[in-house]
């Protein structure tokens, strides 16, 4: 009786398998389905991608925390300023195209759509962490151009947000000042996104003002990780 009900299990695990892969088919194709079908089964696969990319995002972050050197040290350097940071620090959730996480006094944000590599979301975790050092150590105003402009220029730099072979990925080639470049143009970006920039050339001002002293600034790092 055990061993038919193991077949059963299995031959209707199959079936759904199966009947799964059919309608991919038929929604791909366009063949045999209503509008109506389309749209619930497009629904559900978003649901279930929505679901998988959190999970993937979870378990990453409770093993980057446990085993990463760089999340590690940035959680043991918070610590020596009176800031425990713990994984429901971390709040998986998806997010536009616009970015990869995000920041704010309340918690760090792991778009969890956006991080397609365990490596980005090591990326993203330090960026955001040099974020939140920033303002635990030097209560920033964000609201302040300059402020967030430098707590940018030094979470792009010290994160491994502008190594080469990132760069190189996205499409950015240069031979001297290459990671300096990047973390101009990546530090513009995130100002320019600030509700009080009125514009590219302010967040340019900004960045620009501050640049060389906050460049040079590699706290809590010994040096550019």
């Amino acid at each position: 009786m055990t061993d038919l009900n193991k077949e059963d299990a299995t031959a209707l695990k199959d079936m759904k398998s199966f009947e799964k892969w059919r309608k991919s088919l038929q929604y791909i194709t366009g063949l045999g389905m209503t509008e109506q079908e389309k749209n619930e089964f497009k629904k559900k696969l978003d649901q279930e991608l929505e679901e998988y990319q959190c999970k993937t995002c979870e378990v990453w972050k409770e093993n980057l925390i446990k085993n990463s050197p760089p999340v590690r040290f940035m959680i043991d350097e918070m610590r020596k300023i009176n800031k425990e940071v713990t994984k429901d620090d971390f709040a998986c959730v998806p997010c536009d195209a616009t970015r990869a996480g995000g920041f704010s006094p309340e918690g760090i944000i792991l778009c969890q759509n956006r991080l397609p590599t365990k490596g980005m979301q090591e990326t993203t975790m330090v960026h955001e962490m040099v974020h939140l050092y920033d303002n635990t150590k030097f209560k920033v105003d964000w609201t302040d151009l300059k402020h967030q402009a430098c707590s940018e220029i030094r979470a792009s730099s010290l994160s491994g947000d502008c190594k080469w072979t990132r760069e190189v990925r996205r499409g950015f080639f240069t031979f001297t000042k290459q990671h300096q470049a990047c973390v101009k143009r990546r530090a513009i970006l995130s100002v320019e996104q600030n509700p009080n920039c009125h514009s590219k050339e302010e967040a340019e001002r900004a960045v620009l003002s501050v640049f060389d002293s906050c460049f040079a600034d590699t706290r809590p790092f010994d040096e550019i990780y």
